[in-house]
């Protein structure tokens, strides 16, 4: 079976699929989770996932980020799509704007499709209303903003944390988008590799040191370590035991579900190693931060 989440609001059809990775995590025991996106994608891995009876034996959540839009992975998820629908295991298609023809062929076999639009007149205004923030703050970001949610949160991020940078989305040189370190830390997070490689080579031409990137980057892994141990363990006020600001807290919350603990502890390990010998003049922290970002 599948469901397919589609539409210009990334931001909005976002929430909604870790909403559903969320319920059958906590629902349904005994699932197994998978993730793709073009990089990962190769035909052999989705037939084997298409099988009610594979190798894994047992079923299998897949997170499909927008294969649908990639004209590869496309071509062959859509020659597939009645064994999609018809498999045991569970598809989540997230995924951008679609040609219509695509999304009607879909919707007929598709458990669930769901389109999200980017938000305007009353239904913008209500968005805005309930995240409760100041009249002035709430009016400054929806001029910068307007319905882009995903630059909506950065800026109420930027706020929420006191960031000198708020509402300075542009630098003053060039139209280049200034420096905002919890920008580097969303790609890096998403797992984004060329967003991060391309923020951090604007914060270079800014003048932010290497030191200073690598730094938040730290601090983002430790919070998905920390984030990850109180959910191993079971901790009934996680938010209150992680002292994270709130905000800092579900957006965290939200990332670690990209990242096995494995993953996060190789990462904590590279970036310790790179600090060190750094230090001890072996390699630059510079080549080797960005080698850890693109690897």
């Amino acid at each position: 079976m599948f469901y397919l989440l589609h539409g210009q609001d990334t931001y909005r059809s976002r929430e909604k699929l870790n909403e559903l990775v969320s319920h059958f995590k906590t629902k349904v025991s005994g699932l197994g989770f998978f993730e793709m996106d073009k990089e990962s994608f190769n035909e052999a891995g989705f037939e084997e996932l298409l099988k009610n009876k594979n190798l894994f034996e047992r079923k299998y959540v897949t997170v499909c980020r927008r294969l649908l839009e990639d004209k590869i992975s496309s071509e062959f998820i859509i020659k597939n799509l009645e064994l999609c629908a018809g498999s045991e295991n569970i598809f989540l298609f997230w995924e951008g704007e679609l040609e219509q023809d695509l999304v009607e062929a879909a919707s007929k076999r598709a458990v669930k499709t769901q389109r999200f639009d980017l938000l305007d007149g009353t239904r913008l205004a209500k968005w805005y209303a309930d995240k409760k923030l100041p009249v002035k703050v709430a009016e400054a970001i929806k001029k910068e903003c307007g319905a882009d949610l995903s630059r909506v949160e950065k800026e109420i991020e930027k706020y929420e944390l006191g960031d000198p940078c708020f509402g300075d989305s542009i630098s003053k040189t060039g139209g280049v988008p200034a420096y905002n370190p919890f920008a580097i830390c969303d790609a890096f997070a998403e797992k984004n590799k060329m967003k991060a490689w391309i923020i951090y080579h604007q914060a270079l031409r800014q003048g932010v040191s290497a030191e200073e990137v690598f730094f938040k980057i730290a601090w983002q892994i430790k919070n998905l370590l920390l984030v990850k141990g109180l959910q191993k363990f079971g901790s009934p006020n996680m938010e209150k035991s992680s002292g994270l600001h709130p905000f800092v807290f579900k957006k965290t919350l939200r990332a670690a579900q990209n990242f096995t603990e494995g993953e996060l502890e190789k990462y904590s390990y590279e970036m310790l190693k790179i600090y060190h010998e750094e230090r001890r003049g072996k390699t630059e922290l510079p080549v080797e931060f960005e080698k850890m970002l693109i690897s």
